[in-house]
Order: structure tokens, then sequence, then C-alpha cells
């Protein structure tokens, strides 16, 4: 991305980055409950990454009940004025989504998205929880400066919950902290992303599919992906099978995805385009297919959240280990096999087949990250109770 790219971006984070669309129906807010000060990247052109603090607000407000929220973008400098209305909240979430990352939001203070600087940290006193972030950091990316690993256990250390939302995530941030008491506060706390049919029953027949198989490909940091000019063009033979079979859909989170188009033409294959711009519309879109062959992280978690079978080309860490927490290793090819193309078509096709026989098994693992939430939740309430005692005592 060149600089005036960047700078433009940062422009839009900073004017647009704390406006939360709200699903009808599904309010953030009830009568009664506590005020929430709620730090996320919102806003940043990505649909996926939009619909992640509407997915986390909804689970609030249905398991604990939010009176208030207060919008703070993760890209904004965390001043003293920021710090005394931390402290006046009930509560100060973070997340979700893969802030661990260096390159989105530059900046010496953390060295990842927070710029958040350790002295401004140390001044929060409402209970501080992070909420199914991740570790973003793509294959063979830089690593992180040395004020990252400093912030992170500082970070850990101050938080009273820390939900990371894949054990690999886990296992990498494990290498930066100092202490075996820190490593123990990382907890398992999946992707909201993934709960979509849980969260919002009434917005689709989940179980109902329509005859054709809808494709992902993500070109932000290309070449870190190892998606080549011969990979997409492997990708783009296996949809021209599956298309003599089947209609096909191509789904774009952002402007970038409908790179993959030109490799499609070339085929003359037969296709609807179809780009996201609101939330609603795309979880319904991700609710339809048979199949989702998807490249970015929110192309597997949102239909797996919508009971839609997936089929991940896995070209960031990140896919795998979700497809490992839902005990299905086998629904990702990723892009380094040597046998990728033939892989890719021959998983494809069987899963295009099997939709009805897979449906219940993306229940029972939704319904596996349900309990977990569930429990995460029930700690936090308990975090909220004991912050409450603690302020009538004093």
């Amino acid at each position: 991305m060149n600089i005036v790219k960047r700078i433009l971006r940062k422009i839009y984070k900073l004017i647009f980055g704390n406006k939360v669309p709200a699903l009808s129906q599904y309010p953030f807010t009830s009568n009664t409950g506590i005020t929430i000060t709620h730090i996320s990247a919102y806003g940043n052109g990505n649909m996926g990454d939009t619909y992640l603090p509407i997915a986390l607000r909804n689970l609030f407000n249905f398991q604990i009940g939010v009176k208030k929220w207060i919008n703070k973008s993760v890209y904004k400098i965390v001043s003293s004025t920021d710090i005394k209305i931390y402290n006046k909240s009930d509560l100060v979430v973070i997340g979700g989504g893969g802030l661990f990352l260096k390159d989105t939001n530059p900046n010496d203070l953390s060295g990842w998205q927070w710029s958040c600087s350790i002295d401004m940290l140390n001044q929060i006193n409402s209970p501080l929880i992070a909420f199914a972030i991740g570790y973003n950091r793509f294959r063979n990316q830089d690593e992180f400066e040395p004020i990252f690993t400093k912030h992170l256990n500082k970070f850990i250390e101050k938080a009273e919950f820390v939900g990371i939302r894949n054990h690999g995530s886990i296992e990498k941030l494990k290498n930066y902290l100092y202490t075996e008491d820190l490593k123990k506060k990382l907890s398992f706390q999946p992707c909201m992303t993934t709960l979509t049919s849980l969260l919002y029953p009434q917005l689709y027949p989940y179980e109902y599919k329509e005859d054709f198989i809808a494709l992902n490909c993500a070109f932000d940091r290309q070449q870190m992906r190892n998606s080549d000019d011969e990979i997409l063009k492997k990708i783009a033979r296996v949809i021209q099978k599956l298309s003599q079979t089947t209609a096909i859909k191509v789904y774009a989170h952002s402007d970038g995805d409908g790179k993959i188009r030109p490799y499609l033409d070339e085929l003359s294959i037969k296709y609807e385009y179809i780009k996201f711009n609101k939330v609603k519309p795309m979880l319904i879109a991700y609710a339809k297919p048979k199949l989702v062959i998807g490249m970015r992280g929110h192309a597997q978690m949102i239909p797996f959240g919508c009971n839609t079978p997936i089929l991940s080309i896995v070209s960031h860490d990140k896919m795998q280990w979700f497809l490992d927490d839902i005990h299905h290793p086998e629904w990702g090819v990723d892009v380094l096999d040597p046998l990728f193309e033939s892989k890719l078509f021959t998983k494809a096709e069987e899963l295009y087949k099997s939709t009805q026989k897979l449906i219940p098994l993306l229940k029972e693992e939704q319904k596996y990250l349900w309990t977990i939430t569930q429990q995460n939740m029930k700690y936090i309430k308990s975090l909220i109770k004991k912050n409450e005692t603690s302020q009538n005592n004093r």
C-alpha cells in the first residue's frame, strides 16, 4: 500500500471508524444494564470486520444486558480523556478480530493495532476484557517490534479476561509471554461470527440451501498469502470444472476481492458477482449456498455460523487453526500443497454433494463453540458483579 492510500485509510478510520450499523430487530441495548466502552476496528471497509462489533454487541446485550455502548476506535491514540471515559464504564471490551498485527495500524505505542501506550494501559481501572481477538501475523511477515512483547505482557497482566479466537493464536502468543501465569490467562473464545445462526435465529431458514457454490478470494498482502498468478489460475480451473454442474457466485468483502474475476473471465466461466455493502444481505448470502470456497477468515467463519458447508483455501495459518478448532482439519487445502489444484477440486465436489449430511456436523460444532462462549460470558458476568461490589464498599 502506498503512502497516499495509507493516509487516506487512516483518515477514513478516524472519521467513520466509530459507526456500528445495527441489524433490524436485534438492538444493542436494553432498558437496564451496564455501560461498556467498546474498542474495535470499526469501519475499515472489509464487510467481515464490519460485522464483528455488531455480533459482539448483540452477544453481550443478550447475555449480560447493556444500557449504553461507548465507541472507541482501536486506531485512535488513547489519551487521558479516554482513560477517564474507560474508568467511568462498568467494562472495557476490546475486540474482536485479528488485532495482533503490526502493519494495519503501525505504531510504536503497542506494536499491534491498539494505539495505547503502556502508561495509558496502567491507568485503566475498570475491568478490561479482550474478546475473540487473534494473532493475525501472515506467513513470512516481519516479526513484531520489541515493544509488542513488552506491551503484550502488560496487556495480558492487566486484563481480567483474555479471549483468543483460536488455539493456534494462543500457542503463538505464548511465545511472547514471560511467565506461565500469563500464558494460563489466554482463554479460547471463538469469533462471534461463528455463532450467527444462534445469535440471529429468525434471520434466515439456515437449513435451506440453494443450488450454487460461492467463491471468495482475498488479495490483501497477496505475496504473503502465496496466492500468486499460478495459484489463482488453479483456483479458476477448479471453478470452471465445478461450474459445469452448478451455478457459481463470487462474493467480495471489499473491492480488492474482485481481482479474481479476470482469471474466471479468461476461462469464460459464467458467474454472478456480489459485492457486499451491508451486513444483513451478507449474512443471508452466506446462508444460501450448498458450499462456500473461501480464502478470507470471515469467508469460512460466517458461512460456518450460517450452517453452510465450507472449504477453506488456506493462505494464512488462521484458516487452518479455525478448521482444527471445529475438529474438521480436512475442510481446507493449503496453497503450498503440491497437489493444491486436484485436492481443491476433489474436496469441493465431495462437500458440494454432501450438504445435507454436513449441516448436522456444522450445527454440532457450532453448539460446541456456543457452550464455550456461554462459559466465558458467565465468568465475565462474575467480574462485573465483583467490580460493583468493590465500588459499593469504597
